[in-house]
């Protein structure tokens, strides 16, 4: 069996924190780092991973992996929604958390992600197969990401296809064998540095490429950059291990931000948005580390 690389789990780490900070109140400059490139890496990775395979095996697997958690985690947000509408006698918002549940829009919440990556993996599976698939899936995507906004889909499916272009980069990553040196590794941090300063802010899950070819570019050479320089800090073991662990808990770890993001309004009276966002991220790490413990969660989210 292949050594597992914790490269990537530490990346995955990294990514599942800045997913966190994101939904803080920060600086602008500082959110704009932060959807240049996290949520790509999640369908980068992934798509390095990538091996065929037979098609009801990669579903029952993906239903497994992405769907049931995706089904807790809405399930326990209706229940209390649905428990708060009795008590104001107001259903309003079930009846719209339900309808969102159904589309994956933005009412859903952050957990909009594991119908985009279900929906990504299935058809690049299929795709993936025919002599031209890899291309047309990178096709499909562009086509989605340009003129997705005026197309009503259901249950994330038109999300999935825009990140399709992601995933094919990730496996075509790992199918060239393409190796990050020092120097290549520079020239990725200035492309990713250019993209920060000449296109606008990029948002996945809206379907928002405000200057499309550049947006895709930066996202994957910070990914790049960001795996030549976590594996310089594997080297540390403390780094390594930490970082790792929440990049394998990272399913976890957005299943607790999702239930305290949703659920709960504990910071409305706090002032100060940098102590929000540290609360939240120690709040979320701790609950985390304290469930992983639990053999119930470990086959669910393991």
């Amino acid at each position: 069996m292949t050594e597992r690389n914790p490269v990537f789990d530490m990346m995955k780490g990294f990514a599942i924190f800045l997913m966190v900070l994101g939904h803080c109140q920060i600086h602008d400059s500082l959110h704009h780092v932060i959807y240049l490139f996290h949520i790509p890496m999640f369908f980068i990775v992934s798509g390095y991973f990538y091996k065929p395979k037979e098609g009801k095996t990669c579903l029952m697997s993906d239903l497994k992996r992405l769907i049931f958690p995706y089904s807790i985690f809405v399930t326990v947000v209706f229940l209390k929604f649905l428990v708060d509408a009795f008590r104001l006698d107001d259903f309003s918002t079930p009846i719209r958390f339900g309808k969102s549940i159904l589309t994956g829009n933005f009412g859903v919440g952050p957990i909009w992600f594991l119908l985009a990556l279900f929906w990504c993996r299935e058809i690049f599976n299929v795709l993936a197969k025919w002599k031209w698939g890899v291309p047309f899936a990178v096709f499909a995507s562009i086509v989605t990401g340009a003129f997705g906004l005026y197309v009503e889909s259901s249950f994330g499916l038109s999300i999935g296809i825009s990140a399709m272009v992601f995933y094919a980069l990730g496996f075509i990553w790992a199918k060239k064998m393409i190796v990050v040196n020092s120097a290549m590794a520079m020239i990725c941090l200035a492309i990713s540095i250019a993209a920060f300063f000449l296109c606008g802010e990029m948002d996945v899950h809206t379907l928002v490429y405000p200057l499309y070819p550049l947006n895709v570019l930066g996202a994957l050479t910070s990914t790049l950059f960001l795996y030549w320089l976590f594996e310089k800090a594997s080297l540390v073991p403390v780094f390594r291990n930490g970082l790792s662990f929440f990049g394998r808990s990272s399913l976890l770890l957005l299943g607790v931000h999702y239930a305290e993001f949703m659920l709960f309004d504990w910071y409305a009276k706090i002032p100060d948005a940098t102590a929000v966002a540290v609360m939240r991220i120690l709040l979320d790490t701790l609950v985390t580390i304290g469930l992983s413990r639990l053999s119930i969660v470990k086959k669910i989210f393991f």
